[in-house]
């Protein structure tokens, strides 16, 4: 499946946004306390404005570009607060990509292992080109002292391979596809690539049947990472877009 088209012609909103709402409300708790009004976000794989929606919500007075290469970016949200700037491209179209703003903060929910798939090799091979282009796309487009927010989804830790298999059956029964657990980011993963521990790490199990969280083995994770902290790797110095 193309992981680039594979959401075009889904209302995302209503269907897949609505089963892992615990992820989106992980988000908003995290966003509720690191960003203010005035603040620039560039939302990587927004879908149809997601992160629009969360920070429009909070009632923060933001900028919002929201980067996403499928049809849903088409729903366009109403919002109150929100200056919401779509842009339809891929995440690696955007490396070449000016931006509207310097961002102060990267927002990247439910989005980074289908990136990372893009690339159309193994895992571990599209980790480590998914590695190197975030790395490039911060250096350019974060302000030294923003701050990267990743919602990633992944399986409890502890996890056998019959209770991953019957999660990944129950994940495909009701969202379409599922991943195995080394498509997935873990937070050791994610801190290896921005070469710091996260400031903050957050955590809920994340049923998407909407029985009891205890049910599940689906996880939702929420980490921030800020530029400043970040290994040597990132020119911390470098000038973002003027």
């Amino acid at each position: 499946m193309d992981n680039i088209t594979k959401f075009n012609g889904v209302d995302y909103t209503n269907t897949f946004a609505t089963r892992i709402g615990v992820m989106h409300e992980l988000v908003k708790e995290v966003l509720s306390t690191q960003i203010s009004n005035g603040d620039s976000v560039i939302d990587i794989g927004g879908g149809p404005g997601m992160g629009a929606r969360i920070i429009d919500n909070l009632g923060i007075m933001a900028y919002v570009t929201n980067i996403e290469p499928s049809t849903t970016i088409h729903d366009v949200p109403q919002l109150l607060h929100v200056k919401y700037n779509p842009m339809q491209m891929s995440f690696k179209d955007a490396l070449d990509v000016r931006m509207p703003f310097p961002a102060d903060c990267l927002l990247i929910v439910s989005a980074a292992h289908e990136i990372a798939l893009c690339n159309n090799s193994s895992a571990s091979k599209n980790k480590e080109i998914f590695s190197s282009e975030i790395d490039q796309f911060i250096r350019t487009n974060l302000i030294p002292e923003g701050i990267i927010v990743v919602g990633f989804p992944n399986y409890r830790k502890g996890a056998s391979s019959a209770e991953i298999a019957q999660q990944r059956r129950i994940t495909e029964s009701i969202l379409g596809h599922s991943h195995p657990p080394e498509e997935l980011f873990t937070i050791e993963e994610l801190s290896k690539i921005f070469g710091t521990q996260p400031s903050a790490h957050i955590k809920r199990p994340l049923n998407i049947d909407g029985e009891k969280p205890d049910d599940t083995i689906l996880m939702a994770n929420v980490a921030v990472f800020k530029k400043m902290d970040i290994s040597d790797r990132i020119d911390r110095i470098s000038p973002v877009n003027p």
